[in-house]
């Protein structure tokens, strides 16, 4: 990324939340663009509509999101100068680095965690993830993907490891015109890596898996609610490699059914079973969740604990209402295959869908059996994926802890 060479100008009446510190400029707020913007652009300053310079950071012709902000003025009473944006990222990878260490991380019994979250650590379009002796960097923005070498080699600095991955998905493709792939640019990794959860062994596929072969975001939820689930028979649905399950089981239920729709997943699943000792008290199955809860429906079987932790349904605002009609299908399922007095942990990673949203639906879930939902909690993301109080769209998960009683 080179030295700003650009003028962001945005329209007027556009700029009071870049003076508050938020990093995206969407393509509707600019008024215009001048310099060498080129195919891809490159390093900008935004200015408000006075010529006021609010702050630095990348223009991308291509995106929706134009200008990821890195640093911000704050003031026009205060003087401001551009930084080259490897300095900002080794400075603001430290600072990550340090915050994880307030919070115990990485520690004897947890290797696997989030090192950078984007916004949350002042990294628009950079999130790197920690597994084990691996570090995974997620290019989601140009900037990052335009200099991921450079990236690569701080972070095997700070953070000491050998192996660096990497990974662009097809959703940074899509909205930020990078190729999607998976990089190793540091080291010799080759297959899957063990880590560490809380004391469980976890394999994780950093070259082959979803989100590179871990969500660190559900670990703290994966805790709490094992502690319901001693003695229980739990259904871990959309288990992926069984994290739920894996612990519930660690923590005394007394039979674990780990249902997901992918195969390398439920591979993986069934080692980390095995891994911790635990492979009679867990029992895989790949399915299609929906067809296996109707199935399950038919024949009447229920389950006193059951986790349902779907993928993100909605990539945008203009699919939440699908998405939300999709929710209330899944969560009407998981609840009628809930037992009485059972408990109900039911999941939601897509940011476009609200909490009061989400919250409504299940409401509605539950009248479509005529039940009543009672919400015990709602948990979110785990420390360790801090979002902008500026930026709260960064606050995407939301777990919720329900039990119903009839109508």
């Amino acid at each position: 990324m080179s030295e700003p060479g650009i003028v962001v100008r945005l329209r007027r009446g556009r700029s009071k939340p870049f003076w508050l510190g938020h990093p995206w400029v969407f393509t509707g707020a600019v008024e215009k663009v001048t310099g060498e913007v080129g195919d891809f652009g490159g390093a900008c300053v935004v200015e408000d509509e006075r010529g006021q310079v609010l702050g630095s950071g990348y223009y991308n012709p291509k995106a929706q999101i134009a200008v990821r902000l890195l640093e911000h003025r704050r003031s026009s009473e205060r003087p401001f100068e551009p930084r080259p944006f490897l300095d900002v990222v080794r400075e603001r990878l430290g600072q990550a680095i340090d915050r994880r260490r307030v919070l115990g991380l990485p520690s004897a019994d947890t290797t696997i965690y989030r090192v950078v979250n984007a916004e949350g650590d002042g990294l628009s379009g950079l999130v790197i993830d920690a597994i084990g002796e691996v570090a995974v960097v997620h290019a989601n923005s140009r900037a990052a993907y335009e200099a991921r070498e450079a990236i690569a080699g701080i972070v095997a600095e700070r953070l000491g490891v050998a192996d660096v991955v990497v990974a662009i998905g097809e959703t940074a493709s899509r909205l930020e015109s990078v190729p999607v792939g998976t990089e190793v640019l540091r080291g010799s990794l080759s297959g899957p890596v063990r880590a560490l959860e809380r004391g469980l062994v976890l394999e994780v596929d950093p070259l082959g898996g979803q989100k590179t072969g871990t969500y660190a975001d559900q670990r703290e939820n994966r805790a709490a609610f094992a502690g319901f689930c001693q003695g229980e028979e739990v259904a871990d649905l959309y288990a992926y490699t069984g994290g739920f399950g894996l612990h519930a089981a660690r923590a005394g239920a007394s039979k674990v059914i780990s249902v997901d729709s992918s195969g390398p997943a439920c591979d993986t699943a069934r080692a980390n079973a095995a891994h911790n000792g635990l492979a009679d008290r867990i029992e895989v199955v790949q399915a299609d969740v929906m067809n296996w809860l109707k199935e399950a429906r038919a024949e009447g079987r229920t389950w006193g604990r059951i986790v349902c932790d779907p993928p993100k349904f909605a990539q945008g605002r203009s699919h939440v209402g699908d998405a939300i009609a999709k929710y209330a299908r899944l969560n009407t399922l998981a609840m009628a295959a809930l037992a009485p007095g059972g408990l109900l942990l039911t999941c939601s990673c897509s940011q476009h869908v609200s909490e009061p949203e989400f919250l409504r639906m299940l409401t509605d879930a539950g009248h479509r059996l005529r039940r009543t939902v009672h919400v015990h909690a709602v948990w979110g993301q785990a420390p360790d994926h801090p979002f902008s109080v500026v930026a709260p769209e960064g606050r995407y998960l939301k777990a919720a802890l329900v039990s119903l009683t009839d109508d």
